[in-house]
């Protein structure tokens, strides 16, 4: 390689070929946090499944917060009021234990959304100490604005998949779903 100096961005390598090490140098402005050298037979770092996905879902997190900030509501409500659009009629008690919290947690939760006049408790027929939930008009309505803008929020995030890769992820991520026993919180 040419003794020329390289422009900001630039990467230089140097190939030393009696130890067949190649190091990587960035310049300046883009110096890397370690300036180890890396040899050609060594692999770079690999991250866990786990600590990837956990980097997905908080980087997810945040941008459905972004895009829920318009509604006043945090995901877990968007996800109880489309939780009630497809299952009217489940108690405060059945929606703790489908999103693992606290029933005083949910009780909270429902409370906040009843103020708000998304959700209405009514008493179940079967069980006059037992109070179903159901959405109000306001929270269907809610619900179709949620659903558009957390469309743009997938829509923004998965721009680089071609629909047919997009399937296979979505299946694949059921696949992990039902292996680690969540399907049944489903039906």
């Amino acid at each position: 390689m040419s003794g020329k100096k390289q422009g900001v961005g630039a990467t230089r390598l140097a190939v030393r070929p009696v130890a067949t090490v190649v190091t990587v140098e960035s310049a300046p402005a883009m110096a890397a946090p370690s300036s180890a050298p890396v040899t050609a037979t060594e692999t770079p770092p690999q991250w866990g499944m786990i600590y990837l996905l956990a980097r997905i879902f908080y980087a997810m997190r945040s941008r459905t917060e972004d895009g829920l900030k318009p509604f006043g509501l945090t995901p877990m409500q968007s996800t109880i009021l489309a939780t009630l659009k497809r299952w009217d009629g489940l108690s405060s008690a059945e929606l703790s234990r489908r999103f693992g919290v606290t029933p005083q947690t949910m009780g909270e939760m429902i409370a906040n959304l009843e103020r708000r006049l998304l959700v209405a408790r009514r008493q179940d027929p079967a069980n006059r100490r037992a109070l179903k939930l159901t959405l109000t008009p306001e929270g269907r309505k809610m619900v179709r604005l949620c659903d558009d803008a957390l469309e743009a929020v997938e829509g923004e995030m998965f721009k680089s998949l071609s629909e047919r890769e997009l399937k296979q992820l979505q299946r694949q991520l059921m696949t992990l779903h039902d292996d680690m026993g969540l399907r049944a919180d489903l039906e």
